[in-house]
Formats: C-alpha cells, sequence, structure tokens
C-alpha cells in the first residue's frame, strides 16, 4: 500500500509592518516625495490587505450584518475622504453612513449604540480629539475602526504603514481614501449587496491605480502649464457627489499654495450663484456625474477621465478605472498642481 503524502498548504499572514523611512531621499522636498511615491505606497497596502483575491480584513472582528449605521469622522484634509466614505458605504455596503468633522463629531449628540459602526481618520489615535472621539464611541457600545497612519499592533485599526513629513497630505490622503475603499468593499461583500466578483474586478482595478497614478504624474508638465493660467481670485472648486468630496480636498491642496481660502460649491448649487467661468475648475469621475457638471457649471478647466467625450478644450484627462477610484487620479492632479503653484509662490513644504 502506498503512502499517502500529505500536502501542506502555508496560509499567507499579514505582511510585518516595517517602520518606515524618513528621509528626502533624492527629492528636493518631502511634499514631491510623498506625491511621486505613492504608486509603491498603494501598492503596500494592497499587499497587506489583500490576499489571494480577497479583501482580508477579518482581524477587526466587526459583525457586518449587525451594523445599522456608520459616522465616517476625520478633520482637515481627511475630510474629503470622509464625504467620499460616505457615499460609498451606502452604494456598496447599503448602511446608512453620516460623514462628520471630528471636531463636530464630539460636540454633537450622534446615535451611537451597539449596532453603530465609527470610522476614524487621522494620523494618529494618540491627539486629543481622536482620543474624545474613541472614548465616547466606547462608552456607548459603539464599534470602532481607525484608519492611521501607523498603528501595526492596534487591533482596531487599518495600518498605512506611512509617515506624513510634507505640510500638507498628499500621500496619506491617497492612502486613506483607498484603505476605506477597501473597507466598504468588504462590508459589501460579507452583507451581500455587491457580488465576489464585482470585489474582485475592484480589487483588480485598485492594484492597477499605481500604474495610472505613475501616467498621471508622467504628464507634470501639462499639468504645470495649466495651474500657470489659475487665478486665485474668487476661484472655485465644484463636482457632484464623490467629486465633490475630491473638490473638497482640492481646496484644502489650493488653500495651501495659493495662501488663501479657496471655495468648494456642489455643482448643483452653482447655478444659482453664477459665478464667472474661468474662476471654476470641475470634477467629474463618470460619463453621469460629467451630465451632471454640465448641465449646472459652466467651468473653466474640467478634471475627467480619459472615456469621458469632452465637449471643451481645457480640461486635464486621466487614465481612468472604475468611478470608485477615479476621484483618487483626480486628486493626484490637484495634488501637482498645487505643488507647482506653491513653488511659485514659494511656500514652504516641510
Amino acid at each position: 500500500m502506498k503512502r499517502k503524502e500529505k500536502i501542506f498548504i502555508k496560509k499567507k499572514k499579514h505582511l510585518k509592518p516595517v517602520i518606515p523611512v524618513i528621509d528626502k531621499g533624492n527629492f528636493p522636498d518631502f511634499m514631491r516625495k510623498e506625491i511621486f511615491t505613492q504608486p509603491q505606497l498603494i501598492d503596500n497596502l494592497c499587499e497587506r490587505y489583500i490576499h489571494a483575491g480577497k479583501i482580508d480584513f477579518d482581524y477587526l472582528k466587526i459583525k457586518i450584518d449587525k451594523i445599522k449605521r456608520i459616522y465616517i469622522t476625520g478633520s482637515g484634509a481627511d475630510y474629503g475622504c470622509v464625504l467620499a466614505g460616505a457615499y460609498n458605504f451606502e452604494v456598496l455596503a447599503d448602511i446608512p453612513s453620516e460623514p462628520a468633522l471630528l471636531s463636530e463629531f464630539n460636540f454633537s449628540n450622534p446615535v451611537l449604540d451597539k449596532n453603530t459602526l465609527v470610522i476614524i481618520i487621522s494620523d494618529t489615535k494618540d491627539n486629543e480629539q481622536c482620543k474624545e472621539a474613541i472614548d465616547r464611541s466606547l462608552r456607548s457600545s459603539a464599534k470602532v475602526i481607525g484608519i492611521f497612519n501607523y498603528e501595526p499592533e492596534n487591533p482596531m485599526a487599518v495600518s498605512l504603514n506611512f509617515m506624513q513629513n510634507s505640510t500638507v497630505s498628499t500621500a496619506a490622503y491617497t492612502l486613506r481614501y483607498a484603505a476605506l475603499s477597501l473597507l466598504a468593499l468588504y462590508f459589501g461583500e460579507k452583507n451581500q449587496v455587491i457580488t465576489e466578483l464585482y470585489v474582485r474586478i475592484a480589487t483588480k482595478m485598485l492594484q492597477s491605480l499605481k500604474d495610472k497614478i505613475k501616467y498621471v504624474l508622467e504628464n507634470e508638465y501639462l499639468i504645470r502649464h495649466i495651474s500657470e493660467k489659475l487665478d486665485s481670485n474668487n476661484l472655485i472648486l465644484t463636482g457632484t457627489n464623490v467629486d465633490f468630496a475630491a473638490a473638497a480636498y482640492g481646496a484644502y491642496l489650493f488653500s495651501f499654495a495659493f495662501g488663501k481660502d479657496i471655495r468648494t460649491i456642489p455643482a448643483g448649487e452653482l447655478k444659482i450663484l453664477s459665478p464667472k467661468r474661468d474662476n471654476i475648475i470641475g470634477f467629474a469621475s463618470n460619463e453621469n456625474f460629467y451630465h451632471v457638471l454640465m448641465k449646472y457649471a459652466d467651468t473653466g478647466i474640467k478634471i475627467i477621465p480619459k472615456n469621458i467625450n469632452a465637449s471643451c478644450t481645457d480640461f486635464i484627462d486621466y487614465d481612468d478605472t472604475i468611478p470608485l477610484f477615479n476621484p483618487v487620479l483626480s486628486s493626484v492632479v490637484c495634488q501637482l498642481m498645487a505643488y507647482n503653484i506653491a513653488k511659485r509662490n514659494n511656500i514652504p513644504f516641510d
């Protein structure tokens, strides 16, 4: 009788995070380094949380079928992520999701109970506002997930394995958006709102995002040329749904670059205000949102994916992915525009 050999398949474990190296390398400043290393950082994030084509957040131990309400909260540049995350969780996971500024979450009266999940976006769990939100949520029996720069040993956290050193958030924003999107896809599949096939396609698109970011970076000359035309006087950024979230992040970047507050207004509100066309930058991540943009706002510059047949000459396009991730690419365009404007205005980067 032949001996039956046993075959053992070694299960892939989470990659052990390595403390990020803090130096500029061959880059003139941290902001440029963080913009141009985003493809590798996205790749690293995918390696940690996507295994054999499946998103793996099982260690968070969230019973997703018990969650009836989600609050997503953050501050500053992260508010763009917060808005987009709330849109995406409702669509992908079919769970009512509320965006909130971290400070307002702490000063308001959110409904917190055992069926509530609070997702907190921050550079660290240790700042005062973040600690207050965590303590308040846990005292009310709510579940908490933190998306932090570097918290590898925290069982309630998604760790980006990244340390921000530039004055404004660039790679940190991209990683947080990607992590939130992965969570939404993971929740959606567990809730049987989206299929396993859809999740596999989406994860493939996220894994290919590094090459699409590279395409944007390779077109810096064109982006810099267009950014030279921008006038900060009465400049408005606009979009709808997730594109309004991208516009909110873009306004944060342009406020830094120009050294003055830049406004964000939803596309549907612009018809009432009737601002001058030349001072509007419009975002559209898919054809439906492009039609909304064209209906309500005659924009000076449009930031759109390649698959949209733009009926204008003043636009920047990018190599499109699925609509879920297109706002990441429009945000990278804004990062390059803001970097070159800030450089021209002698704004310190680090």
